[in-house]
């Protein structure tokens, strides 16, 4: 189950796939147009604690667009062991964060942090 809200907080089953689409402004405003080797990040970081990254995952914009596409498989929403409630992480992304980084979504003062919520996911049978 994936759900993300209009102040774009989401709610994700552990173990789950995921992809949703950003855009983002320019300098002046306007839509801004992804280039093809632009690099768009999203990280999720400990509640309080941006030091330590919990997931990490780069998107390459492969063909100019004004929306870009940012997907994960099941593996990169698996953090940590299973949980038995939900719990709480911080987000955000950045655009070309290793040359001209630019936070596209993240902490605001008005609303504070962009968050990442993870709900348990049910085990698998054994026997």
């Amino acid at each position: 189950m994936v759900k993300i809200d209009d102040d774009m907080n989401i709610e994700l089953t552990r173990g789950d796939i995921m992809s949703f689409s950003i855009k983002a402004k320019d300098k002046v405003g306007n839509d801004y147009t992804f280039q093809v080797g632009d690099v768009i990040r999203f990280k999720v970081t400990e509640k309080g604690n941006v030091e330590n990254v919990l997931i990490q995952k780069d998107n390459e914009i492969i063909e100019e667009t004004k929306e870009a596409i940012i997907s994960f498989n099941h593996n990169d929403t698996k953090i940590g062991d299973f949980i038995n409630k939900p719990v709480k992480y911080w987000y955000e992304v950045e655009l070309n964060p290793d040359t001209l980084p630019q936070t596209i979504i993240g902490y605001t003062t008005e609303n504070g942090a962009k968050i990442f919520t993870l709900l348990p996911e049910g085990g698998d049978f054994s026997d």
